[in-house]
């Protein structure tokens, strides 16, 4: 986590807004807290009527929100429509409840920082991703970079991947993007 160049969370958030303009009253779930800016663009970009749970596995990230850091988000914890959970995003897998499901979590589904999370990448962590989705639901997932066997494995389960990248810094090594998967 760092505050140095935070567009490609803001894009998370903000890509997701956009491909929910449709649904009346959307329920998303977000794995990962981070700083708390992929939360602040989708609250900036859905309606009043929105859902959203956040899933955080580190009590420190949720006080550090709740704290020193939370002025980075506009203290976007406080918004009502939104609901926490310390713990694991994969206890909130129910069936056909979400409309998206973002994951901001690690470095994307190859460079792992906890690895627990890399169960969500495989195919049946994949498909049960997508088995909590509501129908015509979507799952994003923030990446530092591709991921060329993540995208055959998508494609060997016949599913719809789009990428979208914004533009990076200059000299940055990594171009970060998000992965949008649709079944």
């Amino acid at each position: 986590m760092g505050t140095e160049d935070t567009g490609s969370e803001r894009a998370l958030g903000h890509l997701t807004t956009q491909l929910l303009a449709g649904v009346a009253a959307p329920r998303v779930l977000v794995g990962g807290l981070g700083m708390g800016y992929t939360l602040r663009a989708l609250l900036d970009g859905l309606r009043a009527n929105s859902r959203l749970v956040v899933a955080e596995l580190l009590p420190a990230v949720v006080r550090w929100n709740r704290g020193r850091l939370g002025h980075l988000s506009n203290h976007a914890l406080r918004d009502p429509r939104v609901r926490l959970h310390v713990g694991d995003v994969a206890n909130l897998l129910n069936r056909r409840a979400w409309d998206a499901i973002l994951l901001d979590i690690d470095n994307g589904p190859e460079w792992m920082v906890q690895k627990s999370n890399q169960r969500l990448y495989g195919r049946a962590g994949l498909s049960r991703l997508l088995s909590a989705l509501r129908p015509g639901g979507f799952i994003a997932l923030w990446s530092i970079q591709r991921n060329p066997d993540f995208e055959r494995r998508l494609a060997s389960m016949g599913l719809r991947v789009r990428r979208f990248r914004r533009v990076s810094r200059d000299g940055d090594p990594y171009q970060p993007l998000v992965y949008v998967v649709q079944a």
